[in-house]
């Protein structure tokens, strides 16, 4: 590449960046909207460079679009001209602060205690950015208003999510099973790893339901967000999570029930009848299906693939977790710990699949870091109790 093409792609990416720095400077929370806007996109920069998985500099695959935004805010938001303190003068907020930091102090002494050294340091990073996260979220979200801005971001970021993972399912249909979009026959969209993207659907069908059986809203806006119930479905069909489909499709019919119970009658009862077609099917077009799809529905053939088989290199979780969680109980392993186990108890194991395992916590961190962990969920959720009373009672006086 010449000199010019690199000035060109400089002014291309550098123009916009520093607008949206000053942007987010002078409001941060403009930078929160946007943060949530890109959840859907996980996306290392050495991904997206163009390194193969697991290589490239340590700090771009750790380094997302969305960090440099969450950095920005929390910048802005303590030091820019409109900064607030919002929720974090109130007790719940200071509370939820110093659980973040307690938490990191455990990961800090469990990093220096534990089997993995210096290299759980790495995975601290991603902890300690996960609470700043938080923190800016308690920091800027303060108003009834800002909540529905946040929440009109959030479903402009599950629209995009439904747009890379049915741009995803197509590819995955027509044969392409490796690309930016599509992981080894399985659709992971704009994520990293496959488990987040079924993790961010399963997250986002509820509120796209909820637009899409509201009366309030006008017929091409239920239609599209119908649309996209549909989409998000078959892109964790097509990831290839037999526990995503299930749990999916749980959301979409309790959401259904919710808004009519008749309706949701009906389609039970639609459903029930064409099973039986549906999986006559199936069986007569199984060897043609993609592997991701045909791994999804395992579950409901009679002579079933058993997971370890369609996935050799899976760690059995519970088995992983007594064995790391034995030797460490009260501090755990340390930060990414547990993903260094996995060869060892499956030769050439994935250390992806336990990494995301929600076990994880528990063994790396041990039980002081989970008692603190489960402490911080119950003060979030005290948080969100006392904002929902408090935007009630200004709606109703």
């Amino acid at each position: 590449m010449d000199s010019a093409a690199l000035l060109a792609l400089a002014v291309i990416v550098g123009v916009p960046a520093v607008y949206l720095a000053a942007r987010i400077w002078v409001s941060p929370f403009t930078g929160l909207c946007l943060w949530v806007l890109l959840l859907p996109v996980t996306k290392t920069i050495a991904s997206l460079m163009g390194y193969p998985f697991g290589e490239g500099p340590i700090v771009l695959q750790k380094l997302t679009l969305a960090d440099p935004v969450l950095l920005l805010t929390a910048v802005g938001g303590w030091l820019g001209a409109s900064g607030s303190s919002g929720a974090l003068r109130e007790r719940q907020g200071r509370r939820i602060v110093g659980l973040l930091a307690a938490f990191c102090t455990v990961g800090i002494l469990s990093a220096t205690l534990g089997p993995t050294g210096s290299e759980s340091l790495i995975e601290l990073a991603t902890y300690f950015w996960l609470c700043l996260s938080l923190v800016v979220i308690c920091k800027l979200l303060g108003t009834r208003e800002r909540a529905r801005r946040v929440l009109s971001a959030w479903r402009w970021a599950g629209g995009v999510a439904c747009a890379a993972g049915g741009a995803a399912t197509v590819l995955l249909w027509r044969g392409n099973l490796d690309n930016l979009l599509v992981q080894g026959g399985r659709v992971a969209g704009l994520f990293e790893g496959i488990n987040q993207l079924q993790s961010f659907m399963m997250a986002v069908i509820p509120f796209l339901c909820a637009r899409a059986f509201s009366s309030a809203a006008s017929r091409g806006a239920r239609a599209l967000h119908g649309a996209l119930v549909v989409i998000a479905f078959l892109s964790v069909v097509a990831s290839g999570s037999r526990g995503g489909v299930v749990f999916a499709g749980l959301s979409i019919w309790l959401m259904v029930m919710l808004t009519s119970p008749r309706l949701c009658l009906v389609w039970t009862c639609v459903a029930l009848l064409a099973a039986g077609s549906a999986f006559r099917l199936y069986e007569r077009h199984h060897d043609e299906l993609p592997y991701g799809v045909r791994r999804a529905v395992s579950f409901i053939e009679s002579d079933s693939h058993d997971l370890r088989d369609m996935s050799p290199r899976r760690a059995d979780q519970l088995l992983a977790w007594r064995t790391v969680f034995a030797e460490h109980p009260l501090l755990g392993v340390g930060p990414g710990g547990f993903a260094v186990t996995i060869p060892e108890l499956v030769p050439g194991g994935l250390a992806q699949e336990m990494h995301n395992s929600y076990l994880g916590v528990l063994a790396e961190t041990g039980v002081v870091g989970s008692l603190l962990m489960f402490g911080l969920l119950a003060a979030a959720m005290a948080r969100s109790v006392t904002f929902l009373r408090r935007t009630r009672r200004a709606r109703d006086p």
